[in-house]
């Protein structure tokens, strides 16, 4: 039987009192180690900012209320048309706006009361796949509406539509009793506190619906470097 010896090797460090010299190698590899580590910290100190300068925050509000415009069940049939959405919940959505008048006007306005970049509502139109919806931003601070989507288009809710270069949908939820479609609208001034939005039918042959759920999103406040 051969017995296999192993060497165990201790590592001494070298104690250095006050005043004695050191060889410059030494002094050499403790600096290029010292330089090796702060690269290495730098480097994910960086990559820990950047990670989280991309965070964002996603809020969704459900069962919003409008004080402007008409709503519906999503079971019941909207004036001036001939069928619903036999449903009395699709995803979230409980409710749906439509103008007061067929036409012409308000849909709705919903309160935000918060910052964010991006925001995302659900549509669909009677007579869609036309442009026919203006949006609009009410800050806290400032006297006027800002328009942030002009004349948008919108899809037809009685079929699946395909999305258009012009205002693509980011997703839908179908069933063959109709179509609600997602649409997203950048915000120009994020820092800025919104405290409503509007949609406004602007096409008198169409009907838009918005549903009563919107999600908006904001990036969490970036480190400083």
């Amino acid at each position: 039987m051969i017995m296999e010896r192993k060497e165990t090797i201790e590592f001494k460090p070298i104690i250095r009192k006050p005043g004695d010299p050191i060889r410059s190698e030494d002094w050499n590899i403790m600096q290029d180690m010292l330089l090796s580590d702060m690269y290495s910290l730098k480097r994910e100190i960086e990559e820990l900012r950047e990670y989280v300068n991309n965070l964002s925050e996603t809020i969704v509000l459900t069962n919003l209320e409008s004080s402007v415009g008409t709503s519906y069940a999503l079971d019941e049939i909207v004036q001036g048309e001939s069928d619903s959405y036999n449903l009395k919940t699709v995803g979230l959505i409980t409710k749906q706006y439509v103008t007061s008048v067929w036409g012409i006007g308000d849909i709705c306005q919903f309160g935000i009361a918060d910052r964010f970049d991006i925001l995302y509502f659900w549509s669909g139109a009677y007579n869609g796949n036309n442009n026919m919806l203006d949006v609009s931003l009410e800050y806290v601070e400032g006297d006027k509406d800002e328009m942030v989507g002009t004349n948008l288009y919108v899809n037809d809710k009685s079929q699946l539509s395909s999305p258009t270069d012009n205002n693509p949908y980011q997703e839908y939820i179908y069933n063959k009793y109709g179509t609600w479609y997602k649409y997203k609208i950048r915000n120009p001034f994020p820092d800025k506190e919104v405290r409503y939005i509007k949609f406004t039918n602007i096409n008198s042959d169409t009907n838009p619906r918005i549903g009563n759920v919107i999600r908006i999103e904001k990036k969490i406040k970036q480190i400083v470097s």
